[in-house]
């Protein structure tokens, strides 16, 4: 037990010092394009990071419970024959996979609530948040784990659909040439965006108007709102996020029957 508690800090300690380290890096990065005030950007970084490693851990975790030694022939048949038993078995390792992200999340808001005039209802706010895309995040990242075979390829995975989503405003522009009108894309760009959730929370935040996206984006050339209430993007990213695991789960029953 003893061992297992120092691992487990370990870990805990590893995660929260490379999350901390790109979170420096990110906020540093975005400070320097002024997209936002500091403790706005402290929080768009928190996502990126959040959506960065969550797959990862995730795709990592589930990767390795069908590869290690104790995934043996006897619990392969239990996922294969009973879709209740493989549906918890990949839930737990889901949940327990974010574990260590959803500490870090806690901690590092936490500093940023004492170290900033923040109030409690807007980091309260953010943790939900960074909750719902933690868990989000990962599921995608154990559906990719599950088609590649692979932890890394898996994160790949979760990473380029975060980066297509993020991205979503400045691949508006190719689409421009061939769409006349390009209002009812805005919405569902918006919607889909997990970092215009930041800009609700922070009322009065509009990313696209400052310097650096003004004229990069045609979203501004258009009437466009972001999503009302903001936690609707929540909504939207655990849809994605169930979505996934319906795919991993029945992946995974696949691979309890070949294992």
């Amino acid at each position: 037990m003893t061992i297992n508690n120092r691992n487990y800090f370990i870990k805990f300690f590893s995660v929260c010092s490379i999350a901390s380290f790109l979170l420096w890096i990110i906020y540093q990065l975005l400070m320097r394009i002024k997209l936002g005030l500091p403790v706005e950007c402290f929080f768009m970084a928190q996502v990126c990071v959040v959506l960065l490693i969550a797959p990862y851990l995730a795709a990592y975790t589930v990767h390795t419970g069908f590869s290690g030694t104790r995934f043996n022939a006897h619990a392969a048949r239990l996922l294969t024959l009973s879709p209740i038993v493989s549906g918890q078995w990949l839930l737990r390792q889901l949940v327990m996979s974010q574990a260590l992200v959803l500490g870090w999340v806690f901690l590092s808001t936490f500093v940023a609530l004492f170290a900033t005039n923040l109030p409690f209802t807007k980091a309260l706010q953010m943790v939900l948040i960074l909750g719902i895309y933690s868990l989000s995040a990962a599921a995608v990242g154990m559906w990719g784990a599950h088609i590649f075979r692979d932890a890394l390829f898996g994160a790949e995975f979760a990473t380029l659909l975060w980066c297509v989503l993020m991205g979503g405003a400045f691949l508006l522009n190719p689409l421009e040439r061939y769409v006349n009108n390009l209002q009812p894309f805005i919405a569902p760009v918006l919607h889909l965006n997990p970092l215009i959730a930041v800009c609700g929370i922070f009322e009065g935040m509009d990313i696209f108007r400052k310097p650096v996206l003004y004229e990069l984006t045609p979203v501004t050339s258009y009437d466009y709102r972001y999503p009302n209430p903001w936690y609707l993007i929540g909504v939207w990213h655990l849809v994605i996020g169930g979505f996934s695991f319906l795919g991993a789960w029945r992946m995974c029953k696949h691979r309890g029957a070949i294992a």
